[in-house]
């Protein structure tokens, strides 16, 4: 600007032309921001004479600007400019053009355009944001979300059930994104196949690969569905092998599995294509079969026993198996499949036993003794809490004098009103596991009464069952009732069959050796009944030996097996006791071959835990005849 009026300056200063120094300075004010503007020339006296002078009254501003035009405009205010002349070749200064600017005018100059500017950066930023947003979404954001959508769908419980595979976009096929889908997809085929190997698992007879029991009852539940709806028969045929635990045993595992393999195919290659088979462990299977009438029905029952006779050949041996049978109907039997298997399998049992025919149609006898099982079972389980169990004792004397030695402990129940025979109701305990509850109770009650007879007391023998000693928890619960009711072990016998000892030798060995070394006695009960050799009874942890009763007044009475008993009992420095002594005659005969202690009906019957102490305990007469004949009584 200074440019432009310089030449109109420097003419009026050297004229010394006030008016037309002062069109210039009109001229100045022309344009924005000028605050003042003055003319001054130079005169040959060294002086100035101000030739054109104007102000302007500067107006108030906010603080922004105040601040904007101190800080970045101050040094601007007065720009001043020589006005300069050639005379003679030289530069001569014939004035003084100064002009003053509004720095607040800068100030608010500058705001603007920074406002401007400001404003049109946000607006190509949010509009390249809109754009790149847009364009995020369409390649990044949606797909993603696509993809987390599908994923949602995802039904990780029933993945062999549908197609869960993602979709991978077009323009992610060869990208990171699409890579990961493409494993995503890998790895949810994988689960998928694990899923199927799972239920071929949880439905699948690994062995056989026949139906298991959950499936075979899904099966039976849906078939029984449909026989409902179209009224029809459905026949259950419960089969159980013969002979496979002597196969097992005798020939080992392996031959076991394949035999189970061959009976299987066999099985499948028997029935229709509406019928399901399967194996519910061990050596049962179950066929299910709709069916017009029961002459189908035994006819298929026919057909599976000559199946299952046939000679089989596994690895070069020729093996013969049969089966039994026990067949089901609905809704004759029964309308709900827990029912069905039960009444199948008490059929199968009953053939089981029947030697005149390999199957049996279930009957309404079967049911009765059904119920009754059912109703000793509810019944049962809650004897111990009604005190409906009671403790007999039966005397155990010396062959040597016939003094009171020991004697044994029987369990006895009474349900409303009526005794219930152990031979009815242990095996029910043993089959609903509540033959543990009971036998710890049977071993406290003892303690109990070995503890009320203080110095009194002889010792009490216990049976054991085979549940029991398998039981791994067996000794540990015994040690503990015996030490919560402070009884010295040695005043505990257990009496273990013959049979269940030997089932399982090397448990037996180990549950045996730690409660005789914590001083219990161990006898062999029912002695002679068994499988037991001289090997294994050098072995046992064993204190006695019982004589079973059946070789002392039984069918199988034999002096010369007692005789041998007891030589054995004697050679291997260990007790023999005898029971089922029911005849005077008996009695002599054992102690004059040197029996160690005699039980039975002669010498004295189970009897409640207060007669046997008044009877053994406190007799008006202390002689040994005079305690046996009270006891006979």
């Amino acid at each position: 600007m200074l440019s432009l009026t310089v030449g109109g300056a420097t003419s009026a200063a050297w004229a010394l032309d006030e008016r037309l120094a002062g069109e210039v300075v009109s001229g100045i004010f022309t344009k924005k921001g000028i605050v003042s503007a003055e003319i001054r020339a130079s005169l040959r006296n060294g002086s100035q004479q101000v030739l054109a002078s104007r102000h302007l009254k500067q107006s108030r501003h906010d603080g922004l600007t105040n601040w904007v035009a101190h800080t970045f405009f101050s040094d601007m205010e007065r720009v001043s400019r020589s006005l300069m002349v050639s005379e003679a070749e030289q530069q001569i200064e014939v004035g003084v053009l100064v002009i003053g600017f509004s720095p607040h005018y800068s100030a608010s100059s500058f705001i603007e355009t920074a406002s401007t500017t400001l404003i049109i950066s946000l607006v190509k930023a949010l509009l390249m944001g809109l754009i790149l947003f847009i364009i995020a979404q369409w390649i990044v954001t949606t797909p993603i979300s696509r993809a987390a959508a599908a994923i949602e769908q995802i039904k990780p419980e029933a993945l062999n059930s549908g197609d869960y595979a993602i979709p991978i976009p077009d323009l992610h096929k060869t990208d990171e994104f699409g890579q990961l889908l493409r494993r995503t997809n890998q790895l949810l085929d994988r689960l998928k196949d694990s899923q199927i190997e799972l239920s071929l698992l949880a439905t699948r007879d690994p062995l056989t690969g026949l139906a298991n029991r959950n499936l075979i009852q899904e099966n039976l539940h849906n078939m029984l569905a449909n026989a409902r709806r179209s009224s029809k028969l459905l026949a259950v045929i419960f089969i159980d092998l013969d002979r496979f635990k002597f196969i097992n045993d005798s020939l080992g595992h392996d031959i076991g599995d394949k035999l189970l393999i061959q009976v299987a195919n066999s099985l499948s290659e028997q029935i229709r294509e509406q019928d399901v088979v399967g194996r519910l462990g061990g050596d049962e299977f179950l066929v299910i079969m709709p069916t017009k009438g029961v002459n189908d029905v035994v006819i298929m029952a026919r057909r599976i026993i000559q199946a299952l006779s046939a000679p089989l050949s596994i690895d070069d041996r020729e093996i013969r198996t049969n089966g039994s049978l026990g067949i089901a109907l609905f809704p004759n039997d029964g309308e709900d499949a827990d029912t069905l298997m039960r009444c199948a399998d008490l059929a199968m049992y009953r053939a089981k036993n029947d030697k005149s025919t390999q199957w049996h149609l279930f009957s309404e006898d079967m049911r009765l003794s059904l119920e009754e099982g059912m109703a000793l079972e509810s019944a049962l389980s809650g004897a111990i809490g009604r005190k409906e169990f009671e403790l007999y004792l039966q005397p155990k004397f010396n062959s040597d004098g016939l003094n009171l030695a020991a004697c044994e402990c029987l369990l006895r129940w009474q349900h409303q009103g009526e005794w219930i025979s152990p031979s009815r109701f242990i095996e029910v305990a043993e089959s609903t596991g509540l033959i543990y509850e009971i036998g710890d109770w049977v071993l406290n009650e003892a303690c109990q009464i070995i503890r009320n007879w203080g110095e009194r007391a002889v010792p009490i023998s216990i049976n054991v069952s085979g549940h029991q000693l398998a039981d791994e928890k067996f000794v540990e619960r015994v040690l503990e009732i015996v030490r919560l009711n402070d009884i010295r072990p040695g005043l505990i016998e257990f009496e273990i069959t013959e049979t269940m000892l030997m089932h399982d030798l090397d448990l037996s060995f180990k549950q045996l050796s730690i409660l005789r070394n914590e001083g219990f006695s161990i006898s062999i009960d029912d002695f002679g009944t068994g499988y037991s050799s001289l090997s294994y009874l050098t072995r046992l942890p064993i204190d006695a030996l019982k004589i079973d009763g059946s070789f002392v007044s039984g069918a199988q009475h034999s002096p010369i097996v007692l005789s041998t008993i007891i030589a054995l009992g004697k050679a291997l420095t260990i007790h023999v006791i005898a029971e089922g002594v029911e005849t005077e005659q008996q009695r002599d005969t054992l102690v004059n071959q040197g029996c160690d202690m005699l039980q039975g009906y002669f010498l004295g019957r189970p009897m409640p835990v207060q007669q046997f102490e008044e009877k053994l305990f406190e007799p008006a007469d202390s002689n040994p005849m005079s305690i046996l004949k009270e006891v006979q009584q």
